[in-house]
């Protein structure tokens, strides 16, 4: 190297090191229903691409309207390793339709996520509608979602062993007519006794299940206004004895 070109490099500013971790994240786009149990998943996927372990951390942003499970994600990726992470994003009945943005920074790279937000279309089933979803208790590996996101392999179950009644319910802000109820409950210790109310100034029992053995049992009553339908579970098909519903579709 002659000396003009020593000089010259001398005074150049070093180039940054490339950035040893890949960020991507799927899908591109999201599009979300309002809803307390409407959620979706985005997939924020971290690969070590150089030959040396990394501490890898992805930070995510939003409006106030989205709720993120966790704004952070944090790894440890041995060289050539890739992890992807899941993380809910959800938008609470009433907020305003219209489009939205997440971003995801992790070092240098950044990628922005369009969320499309909407309320559910009218033809939505009842559970869908549903402006608050709560029970007794529940464990984290089956929180309450999971017996209405439309998934009859995940289901909801409570926290206290052996112990009943238990209760699942779900309630809209003005009134809706029900006049069935279909519970799904896992084949392996699912419910075996329950009653289906409903709420009219004080919780009312329109239908009753015993002795059930089915994974899905239909209750049908007479149509009436309401506000809020519950289960109420009073015994179970062994397994620990715990009440698990898979899916609550009212209608």
């Amino acid at each position: 190297m002659n000396t003009t070109a020593a000089l010259l490099c001398a005074l150049l500013p070093a180039l940054p090191a490339p950035d040893p971790v890949h960020l991507t994240v799927n899908p591109h786009s999201l599009p979300l229903t309002t809803g307390p149990c409407n959620a979706r998943n985005l997939s924020v996927r971290l690969a070590n691409i150089s030959d040396q372990p990394v501490y890898a951390d992805a930070e995510l942003t939003a409006p106030k309207a989205l709720h993120l499970q966790r704004t952070l994600v944090s790894t440890w990726l041995p060289a050539g390793y890739t992890r992807a992470v899941p993380v809910r994003v959800g938008a609470a009945t009433g907020t305003p339709p219209g489009a939205y943005v997440i971003r995801v920074d992790s070092g240098s790279r950044h990628v922005d996520v369009p969320v499309t937000v909407a309320a559910p279309p009218p033809a939505a089933g009842l559970t869908t509608h549903a402006t608050e979803v709560t029970a007794a208790s529940f464990r984290a590996a089956n929180p309450i979602c999971d017996a209405a996101d439309g998934d009859p392999a995940t289901f909801w179950s409570d926290g206290t062993n052996r112990y009943w009644p238990d209760w699942y319910q779900l309630d809209w802000h003005t009134p809706v007519t029900a006049s069935r109820v279909d519970v799904t409950t896992p084949a392996e210790g699912g419910l075996r006794d329950w009653d289906v109310q409903v709420w009219a100034g004080d919780w009312q029992t329109v239908a009753s299940v015993r002795g059930n053995s089915a994974t899905t049992r239909t209750s049908d009553f007479p149509a009436r206004p309401t506000t809020a339908v519950r289960i109420l579970t009073l015994a179970a098909n062994g397994v620990n004895d715990l009440s698990r519903i898979a899916e609550l579709t009212v209608s």
